[in-house]
């Protein structure tokens, strides 16, 4: 009875733990999605000397991307200005973007752009999520990336 239990209880987790962890990888995506978004928010309302501030701060008031991405316990979420990936103890990265026209190719400037241009702000965001379940640990060993973006209008 005993054995039988044991491996109908392998089975159980070996099916259950990689179900969780999409769904632990699907809680990550929404935060980033709603941090992202919140933060594009605030850089398009901010002074544009103040906008990686802002998108900081908007980071910081998402309940849940401060609970799922503040790595070192300090209850802030760190948001670097960066092209790149997150890798160790760092938290987000991000990307600001500006475009004063749509309709013109390779306009874009970094940052939020110039005060009353009127312009696109594109912020991008970027994550590495560490896998929880030890097979996942074997196929991502530098962890899972994951990448959101969102657009708003410059207001100021």
């Amino acid at each position: 009875m005993a054995v039988e239990f044991c491996l109908t209880m392998m089975a159980a987790v070996l099916l259950v733990a990689p179900v969780a962890e999409f769904y632990r990888l699907s809680l990550f995506d929404q935060a980033l999605a709603r941090a992202t978004h919140e933060g594009a928010r605030a850089a398009a309302a901010a002074d544009p000397s103040q906008c990686q501030q802002a998108i900081t701060d908007a980071f910081n008031s998402v309940d849940l991307a401060v609970w799922l991405l503040d790595r070192n316990d300090d209850r802030q979420v760190t948001v670097a200005n960066s092209d790149g990936w997150p890798t160790g103890a760092e938290e987000v990265h991000t990307t600001i973007v500006a475009d004063p026209d749509l309709f013109i190719e390779d306009d874009e400037v970094e940052g939020c752009g110039a005060a009353g241009t009127n312009s696109w702000i594109l912020v991008r965001t970027r994550i590495v999520v560490e896998p929880w379940f030890g097979p996942l640990q074997l196929i991502w060993p530098d962890g899972i990336q994951r990448q959101q973006e969102s657009s708003a209008r410059n207001q100021v």
